[in-house]
């Protein structure tokens, strides 16, 4: 069902959920799969500075990981004192899933912001398609723990 509201889109890795979770909570990572950040910047606070590819605009971000319930919120916004919480990860060990420990399911999930238009949803539900795909390709091809 497709509610408007939210996206979610999901993939099975070949690697740990440890070893997932490690990627995806590493700022200097995020340029290499969130398309929407371009290249970025991490400052010492722990705040990450991109910019939109098409607009250039600047875009901010936080991350926020807990290993022990396998999430990461990424806290996005234009303004670094006002991030708000608007993409999750949800890492999914495969010994939960009935799989080996040596695999996970990433599951990359949306919230639609009010003001966005039909066409910024779509490229948004796009973009997180491929990045998806892409964050399995990155993940299984990187050293991990």
């Amino acid at each position: 069902m497709d509610d408007g509201h939210a996206h979610i889109c999901s993939v099975v890795i070949a690697r740990s959920a440890a070893a997932a979770m490690s990627f995806l909570a590493d700022p200097e990572k995020l340029s290499t799969w969130a398309v929407g950040m371009g290249e970025t910047t991490v400052h010492a606070d722990g705040t990450i500075k991109g910019a939109f590819p098409e607009t250039k605009q600047p875009i901010w971000a936080r991350i926020d990981a807990d290993p022990g319930r396998g999430t990461i919120l990424y806290h996005l916004g234009s303004d670094p004192d006002a991030l708000v919480p608007r993409i999750m990860v949800r890492v999914v060990p495969g010994s939960v899933l009935g799989s080996g420990p040596e695999s996970c399911v990433v599951s990359l999930v949306a919230w639609r912001q009010e003001a966005m238009d039909d066409a910024r949803w779509e490229g948004l539900k796009s973009g997180h398609e491929r990045e998806i795909l892409d964050l399995k390709q990155l993940i299984e091809s990187t050293a991990c723990p």
